[in-house]
């Protein structure tokens, strides 16, 4: 099943709130897929996680504009 485009950009947007979000956070860790690590590492993997779903995005729309060319 292919996902719409915009899909990406949702996705990439709603992480890169959670990791604006995260750096209001007080806690000196974080549960991240059942295991307690450092916040920054939290916030590292929102990020990658964002800067992914935007890149895919941004792959996509560029595909998109070659192939009407």
């Amino acid at each position: 099943m292919k996902m719409h485009k915009n899909v990406y950009l949702v996705f990439a947007i709603v992480f890169l709130l959670s990791f604006i979000d995260s750096l209001f956070d007080a806690e000196a860790t974080h549960e991240l897929l059942f295991w307690e690590v450092n916040i920054w590492v939290y916030r590292f993997f929102r990020l990658a996680i964002a800067v992914l779903f935007m890149k895919s995005y941004m792959d996509i729309r560029n595909a998109e504009k070659i192939a009407k060319e």
